[in-house]
């Protein structure tokens, strides 16, 4: 599809080439972040790609990070910790939903990318964080103290345990060269409610 019957295509039927023209950017999205990481990604190529002018894009889109956070919704959405009735499930559901996103390929560079590039595009860090970080940070922050109110755990300062498990699979799943998972679920449980549990 060019731009000309794109636009031209728009008055007889715009809703559905207007869905279909954003499912072809996301997917241009994706696969040029894979192909060629976030701070290769050009507007011009996402356009070239999906068959669209940049006008299109830049009419749906304020920004590279917006379009970049929409077209990987579905892979950095790390979800809200639940409430099983146990203590114990409910982190390891909480740390479970950290590892398992963060060593997503796609959403690891798209996770780095928010992280590191706050202070060109703080309306990328702000959507990181209001739309993926802070609502699981909140149900994992109820979660610990639900385990608190049972006396499963002891520590006093619960802000300071989620840093401890955000920041560790953050080091060892985006900052190490090659992931390293194996046993951390299990460490990092350990921490929380000791070793003994």
């Amino acid at each position: 599809m060019n731009a000309r019957n794109e636009n031209s295509g728009s008055r007889s039927g715009g809703r559905p080439r207007s869905e279909r023209s954003k499912a072809a950017i996301h997917a241009a999205v994706r696969k040029l972040l894979l192909k060629d990481g976030y701070a290769n990604l050009t507007i011009e190529a996402v356009a070239q790609e999906a068959g669209v002018s940049k006008a299109t894009i830049y009419r749906w889109w304020k920004t590279k990070g917006e379009l970049v956070l929409e077209a990987s919704e579905q892979e950095i959405a790390i979800g809200s910790v639940p409430d099983t009735g146990g203590s114990r499930a409910d982190m390891d559901a909480a740390i479970g939903q950290l590892i398992d996103t963060f060593t997503r390929p796609l959403a690891s560079i798209v996770i780095f990318a928010a992280i590191t590039t706050g202070g060109s595009d703080p309306k990328m860090a702000q959507i990181f964080r209001d739309r993926f970080v802070y609502p699981w940070r909140v149900s994992a922050f109820e979660a610990l103290e639900r385990a608190q109110r049972r006396n499963e755990i002891y520590h006093e300062d619960l802000h300071f345990l989620l840093d401890v498990i955000v920041g560790t699979v953050f080091q060892r799943t985006l900052v190490m060269k090659e992931p390293m998972i194996d046993g951390l679920k299990e460490s990092l449980l350990g921490v929380i409610f000791g070793r003994d549990r």
